[in-house]
């Protein structure tokens, strides 16, 4: 998500676009799936948005490697610790900092100021920051691997680069999701010592957006056909087991889990197809591409000013869209004014 660069790919750009978009809806339809029953009509457009816009964050982090993976980008490691993480470090003090004191004006009156103030200092110090600033600390773990993956773009075949991105298939989402289930549930350590956390799905999808950068798709069949599949599985899994926990459970929901990364290269490969056949990238494609880290960064605070509980009382199949867009306009219009601040626009947003 965060600006990598000057050059344009409209394929990419259109992507990213539509990856800011999910992250507004997936926000404004938590409401509507925490605070409803499961098995209700609302619950289940809830889920249904909640669902469908899931791949958001992982898009992000194709988009990202397949820009920084690219041979021809200069990506030295002083370049990558002077440049790129040192923005990263620049943008997530400053944004931490913001919310923490953001969120001390949200719980004014419950502790004495001193009390406020030890807890900001110790979520700062000790990285608790505010619950959407998680994504820094992933796109910390792609740029420093970032000297590994390229070598695989530069040097590897593309059977090499299969089989390299099989592996982590097979341990950062195969592994991942079936260890929860028997037989590999009950192997205890023995085969979950190669299941990779999280972060370590970062790089993965990183290889993989320079994979399929470099291998467009011949149809838009293979992006549906994955997109398609992967929802109903997350879509009717987070249904079931919710349904009979009597609370939401997001197993399926897992912002990394299996059949949500299997939804991102669907969506990803959707997006190439589409933009491929663009003879000029639409204008408001571009601007919200060029927006979407500042629209990431500012949604939140403009989400509790608009209230989302007064939402539960709307229609859930509109009301997700109507707080989605609102929040859309307010942060765009907060990008128009931080992108005229120079050190701003250089180094936070």
């Amino acid at each position: 998500m965060a600006r990598e660069g000057t050059a344009r790919d409209r394929r990419l750009d259109t992507v990213r676009s539509l990856a800011i978009i999910m992250v507004l809806v997936i926000h404004s339809a938590a409401a509507g799936l925490a605070g409803r029953a499961p098995g209700t009509a609302d619950w289940w457009g809830a889920l249904l948005w909640g669902a469908a816009a899931r791949p958001a964050v992982p898009l992000f982090f194709l988009c990202s490697g397949a820009l920084m993976n690219d041979p021809g980008r200069d990506v030295s490691v002083r370049r990558l610790f002077s440049r790129y993480l040192l923005r990263l470090l620049a943008a997530l003090a400053a944004w931490g900092v913001f919310y923490e004191l953001f969120r001390m004006f949200t719980l004014r009156g419950s502790a004495p100021l001193g009390t406020l103030l030890r807890g900001a200092a110790e979520n700062l110090f000790y990285g608790n920051t505010y619950y959407h600033l998680y994504y820094f600390y992933f796109v910390f773990a792609l740029y420093l691997t970032l000297p590994l993956t390229r070598l695989a773009a530069r040097f590897a075949s593309d059977g090499e680069q299969r089989y390299i991105l099989a592996v982590w298939f097979l341990a950062g989402g195969l592994l991942r999701f079936f260890k929860h289930f028997w037989p590999i549930s009950q192997m205890q350590s023995s085969l979950l010592y190669f299941v990779l956390p999280a972060a370590a799905i970062c790089p993965g999808l990183g290889l993989l957006g320079w994979y399929m950068r470099c291998h467009p798709p011949r149809s838009w069949a293979e992006g549906l056909g994955l997109f398609a599949g992967g929802f109903a599985v997350t879509f009717l899994g987070t249904w079931g087991r919710s349904v009979e926990a009597g609370a939401l459970d997001q197993f399926y929901l897992d912002g990394f889990g299996l059949f949500v990364l299997v939804m991102a290269a669907g969506v990803f490969r959707l997006c190439q197809w589409a933009a491929s056949r663009w003879t000029r990238l639409p204008k408001a494609v571009g601007f919200l591409s060029a927006a979407s880290f500042c629209v990431y960064l500012v949604h939140p605070f403009f989400q509790y000013l608009a209230v989302p509980d007064r939402f539960l009382a709307l229609p859930v199949y509109w009301s997700v869209p109507l707080q989605a867009a609102l929040l859309l306009g307010l942060s765009l219009l907060t990008y128009l004014g931080l992108r005229r601040v120079p050190v701003v626009s250089r180094w936070l947003i």
